[in-house]
């Protein structure tokens, strides 16, 4: 998650995670038994976060080696899935100006082309970035974000073997340089807009999917570009039980307290270029920003269920027509 815009002290994200169950707007009914069905996603997942949270990958800070090394891997699970690069190559680069210094961004973009030639388009993205390491500490970034690019890689491996719409593309962004200020996505927007003829109908971002709280929820943003939310919503719950919560909260100055979500991770630069979006995401936790994120203190079973139920929204035809 964008570093300026969410960091909040460690006893907030504590008792943050306590309290969020009371703090959607509508009370429902959470099941803390989820079920999923891809089989395989959960050993592909499991590999995908323990290798992009280990020590050899640096904390994966922008424009560092253990940034090249996520990219390289990437590059290779698009490969190894028979996924298509939108450019030349999956990797495109761009650049940015960073604490008056210029610093170097890659974006990784892998595509699945519709059966049927058409000019509607689904974009998924999840930042790879996170914060490096110090003299004494490596972030590992497990939950934020190696759980959302593990989680938007299974959609892309079931949305490749079983692709649910004929007449839809599905892009896979990997996206760079979220942390310090969604550059990444910025750079993917701009490049969007270069291709007019692209009906871009919807984007997902996923950002800490891996660290639910004690209810076992999935929080959504943007809802309101869902026009049959509301009636989508029981349908994608039944297919895995997985609770779904709109509206996240804060506890600041002992009172409760939205916060700004909206321009919290990638999905911002979606919204302000005009574009439909929607935002999958776990409140902070105590592990938010520190050594501690690690893949041992994620639940596995729940990204193969937030994966599932994205799916499951993507594969929805008029998903972003009003009923």
């Amino acid at each position: 998650m964008f570093t300026t815009q969410i960091h909040l002290k460690v006893l907030v994200m504590v008792l943050l995670g306590c309290l969020l169950s009371a703090c959607s707007q509508t009370p429902q009914q959470c099941s803390s038994d989820i079920m999923t069905t891809w089989s395989s996603a959960h050993r592909q997942i499991t590999e995908d976060i323990t290798t992009l949270s280990s020590t050899e990958f640096q904390g994966r800070k922008t424009d560092s080696e253990g940034a090249r090394l996520t990219q390289a891997y990437l590059i290779k699970r698009f490969t190894e899935m028979g996924l298509q690069s939108w450019q030349p190559t999956f990797a495109v680069p761009f650049s940015f100006q960073h604490q008056f210094s210029t610093v170097s961004g890659v974006n990784i973009i892998a595509t699945i082309a519709a059966k049927t030639h058409s000019n509607r388009w689904r974009v998924i993205t999840a930042h790879y970035d996170h914060l490096g390491q110090t003299a004494s500490k490596m972030y590992p970034g497990a939950d934020d974000n190696a759980s959302g690019i593990a989680g938007m890689m299974a959609i892309a491996a079931q949305w490749q073997l079983s692709p649910p719409l004929d007449d839809v593309n599905l892009m896979i962004v990997a996206t760079d340089a979220e942390e310090p200020g969604l550059y990444g996505s910025y750079a993917l927007v701009t490049l969007l807009q270069q291709y007019p003829k692209m009906d871009i109908e919807l984007s997902v971002n996923l950002d800490m999917i891996g660290h639910p709280d004690r209810r076992r929820a999935i929080y959504m943003e943007g809802q309101k570009n869902l026009p049959d939310f509301e009636s989508i919503k029981p349908l994608l719950m039944q297919q895995t039980q997985l609770c779904i919560k709109t509206h996240h909260t804060n506890l600041l100055s002992g009172r409760m307290k939205k916060s700004d979500w909206l321009r919290a991770s990638d999905h911002y630069p979606f919204h302000k270029a005009g574009y439909s979006w929607v935002y999958f995401g776990v409140p902070p936790h105590a592990q938010y920003h520190t050594s501690d994120d690690t893949i041992a203190t994620l639940d596995i079973g729940f990204i193969v269920a937030v994966a599932e139920t994205v799916y499951q929204m993507l594969s929805i035809d008029k998903l972003t027509k009003a009923p």
